[in-house]
């Protein structure tokens, strides 16, 4: 039973000292202590939850709409869609998404870099620290009840900034022009508020990769949710793929003269005889493998995203031929998903169903059209 929470506020300075707060399971706040970054702290006990607030300035916090309803179509449409508010490629990023609220497609998404996520965690287990939680720092500020304000509140020269659709830490100047004529609610003492905060973070960073391996796994159900979150882990990229191939299909009508100039330009061995695409063709001809999974994945995405209250349960592929299993509750989901996949040049193939808890269950079999 969880009976005291740390939550330790890491610097954005690896040399400065490290704050931690303690507090009651309430969240009243009982001491705090300066920590050393050089000097490693007791191992915590069992009846200690920590928290690990990590500088905001590196972490880019979106609201966006994610109709998705299960872990591997939520992230691949979150990376999608992330990629228009990042300066960054979004495939060096690490992107966790907060639980859904009800009745809404809004969902808290935070990016960062993966060197800084790493970072992160070697400093704290340098420090002995176990982190169970790891959240932006800003958003660990109260939320003004008026849409309107936000909270401010300075620490180290920085501006930590929480208001409805805001969260970030940057310098006051550089704040400033961010919140523009909002109203500012400043908090000139925000650390008990943090912890209070703490007890329920708002997102935990330490999702996918980064996610704590649980004390004890939980028996059979234990392994197949690891296994589940394997197979995610191993088709994420070719989901992300497929995403991007949606996404960039409109601009794809001259891509065979862009691709001739641009082989000419890298690949000056290939165009020695001035046509280089006979030799591409030849290298895409052997990655049809990875291509067909990617085409057949993307539209069977693009299909079941239209749904209400539909999810992909499991999928994998071998020889061309796709197989995945749809829960969902309307039987005529099924003919819509099948049009779909038809106008996507695919064959519909049911090769089973079951009814599990009133939702329909159905497997099926996608390959190329003849």
């Amino acid at each position: 039973m969880i009976t005291t929470l740390h939550l330790i506020l890491l610097p954005a300075d690896e040399t400065a000292p490290v704050v931690r707060l303690r507090a009651d399971a309430s969240g009243r706040l009982l001491g705090r202590d300066v920590l050393d970054p050089g000097s490693p702290v007791a191992p915590p006990g069992p009846d200690i939850r920590q928290v690990l607030a990590v500088p905001g300035a590196q972490c880019r916090v979106l609201w966006l709409d994610l109709p998705a309803r299960n872990p591997l179509q939520a992230q691949a449409a979150a990376r999608l869609l992330a990629a228009d508010h990042l300066a960054a490629a979004a495939e060096s990023q690490h992107i966790a998404i907060a639980p859904g609220e009800p009745d809404t497609n809004e969902r808290l998404v935070v990016c960062v870099e993966h060197g800084a996520m790493q970072q992160w965690l070697a400093r704290a287990t340098a420090m002995g620290l176990v982190p169970d939680d790891v959240v932006p720092a800003p958003l660990l500020l109260p939320l003004p009840d008026d849409a309107d304000t936000l909270a401010v509140t300075e620490r180290d020269g920085e501006w930590w900034v929480r208001g409805h659709g805001v969260a970030l830490t940057a310098e006051p100047e550089l704040a400033m022009h961010v919140i523009g004529e909002r109203q500012r609610h400043l908090v000139p003492d925000p650390e008990p508020a943090l912890a209070r905060m703490a007890l329920e973070s708002p997102i935990n960073l330490l999702q996918q990769e980064y996610a704590r391996a649980p004390a004890h796994p939980g028996g059979w159900n234990g392994w197949r949710r690891a296994a589940a979150l394997a197979l995610v882990l191993a088709i994420s990229p070719l989901v992300l793929l497929a995403a991007h191939i949606l996404r960039d299909t409109w601009a794809a009508s001259d891509l065979e003269e862009q691709a001739k100039a641009e082989a000419a330009r890298a690949l000056p061995m290939l165009a020695a005889d001035g046509d280089p695409l006979p030799a591409l063709r030849q290298a895409l001809d052997a990655a049809h493998q990875g291509d067909a999974f990617i085409r057949s994945t993307g539209a069977l995405l693009h299909a079941v995203a239209q749904l209400d209250d539909a999810e992909l349960e499991a999928m994998s592929f071998s020889d061309d031929r796709l197989v995945a299993t749809l829960a969902h509750r309307d039987a005529a989901d099924l003919d819509q998903v099948r049009e779909q996949l038809s106008g996507a040049g695919l064959t519909f193939t049911g090769t089973g169903s079951r009814t599990v808890n009133g939702r329909l269950h159905h497997t099926f079999e996608l390959g190329p059209a003849p």
